[in-house]
């Protein structure tokens, strides 16, 4: 039956131009199924290449010590979870010159993070690289020098801005020597195209801050940020926690809300007020929180996760807000921030409409293969980008 079929249909004219018609229609059809399927596929890949992270919120400055530089290069940092990158530490000497080690030449660092639309600050001074300090404020002749030494590295070396870490500044004398190298250093990096950042890294209390005119100051920095870590330590004569949300057992060593509260009595802008995030803990020779304490040491976050995985036992201190590790023989105790520590900080900082975060410093919370603690801020502060 099959040939005759044929047959009859070849033999009649409409159903051969139906037939060629049908076959053009679906020649068509698939062609331009396959030209969809083609453009969607190119929208998708458009998409995901155009695709940005949602912005951070908040000041995310993150402190890099450029003598981890071996162990821990630019290209293992974490660009998306920052805003800033805070080199640590170049220095004064006692007749003004700026004083950079070999090392903290980084181009390779300074343009990675420029490719993430993150800027790079030369922090100057940090703990133990301060005795050039007095003498160089003290002296106009000197703070010119270093001044111009300054604006001359962040052209040369293409820095967004400056860190000032004076630790500390300590008597009524001091105190006016650095009102005066702020206003001229505020002064000759505004004056940059570009204009150029000014921030500090400031005490937490009134030890120290009391020899710092903030009220006056102010205006002359984009962020002051206080180091709201290092409560406790080797300095305390009892044991604590190293960076306490809150105050417990009247202890007199503070707190995060202490000082908070401390930077706004001190007439700080809020905008402007950046508190410290520690990626580090402190131990101490006691298996009690505020007890007597003769011993202490320093542990990255990392460090901490190793003790964890070797039976030390993970302790919430429900009041401060904090963790704390007990060692098996419970005769020594490690007070440090976690993933939940930081997150409530974050979202302190969100609650009071701060500006933002430093945190020190980022090479310190690799675990797990990722920077735990430092995208755990940047999640906690990330925002819809507006469209």
């Amino acid at each position: 039956m099959r040939p005759e079929v044929i047959k009859m249909k070849i033999k009649d004219g409409l159903p051969v131009i139906f037939l060629l018609g049908l076959v053009i229609f679906l020649a068509i059809l698939s062609c331009t199924q396959v030209s969809s399927q083609q453009q969607r596929l190119e929208t998708g890949l458009k998409e995901k290449i155009s695709y940005q992270a949602p912005a951070l919120s908040k000041v995310v400055m993150g402190y890099y010590p450029v003598w981890k530089r071996a162990e821990f290069s630019h290209s293992q940092i974490d660009f998306t979870s920052l805003t800033h990158l805070a080199l640590a530490f170049t220095k004064p000497d006692s007749d003004g010159n700026l004083v950079v080690d070999p090392d903290y030449i980084y181009p390779e660092l300074v343009e990675a993070a420029h490719s993430h639309s993150v800027k790079v600050i030369m922090s100057i001074g940090g703990w133990g690289n301060c005795q050039g300090f007095p003498p160089t404020a003290a002296s106009p002749e000197k703070r010119s020098r270093f001044i111009n030494q300054i604006v001359e590295f962040c052209r040369q070396h293409n820095y967004d801005g400056v860190d000032l870490d004076w630790e500390y500044v300590s008597n009524e004398q001091e105190s006016q020597n650095f009102s005066d190298l702020v206003r001229e250093l505020s002064a000759a990096l505004r004056a940059m195209d570009p204009p150029r950042l000014l921030t500090m890294a400031a005490p937490a209390g009134s030890y120290w801050g009391r020899w710092i005119n903030y009220e006056q100051l102010h205006p002359y920095f984009d962020y002051i940020a206080l180091m709201t870590y290092d409560y406790h330590g080797p300095w305390s004569d009892h044991s604590g926690h190293n960076s306490p949300l809150y105050t417990c057992q009247n202890d007199p060593c503070g707190s995060f809300d202490d000082s908070f509260s401390y930077a706004v009595i001190r007439g700080i802008p809020l905008d402007k007020l950046l508190l410290g995030i520690p990626f580090f803990g402190r131990s101490f020779n006691t298996g009690k929180l505020y007890a007597p304490s003769t011993e202490s040491q320093y542990y990255t976050y990392t460090d901490v996760q190793k003790l964890l995985a070797s039976g030390w036992k993970y302790n919430w201190d429900f009041c401060s807000q904090v963790p704390f590790l007990l060692s098996p023989s419970r005769t020594t105790l490690l007070s440090f921030d976690d993933i939940r520590s930081v997150f409530r900080k974050c979202r302190y900082v969100l609650d009071k409409s701060l500006g933002g975060v430093i945190i020190w410093e980022v090479t310190a919370d690799w675990h797990n293969g990722r920077p735990e603690l430092l995208q755990t801020v940047a999640r906690t502060f990330r925002t819809p980008v507006k469209k």
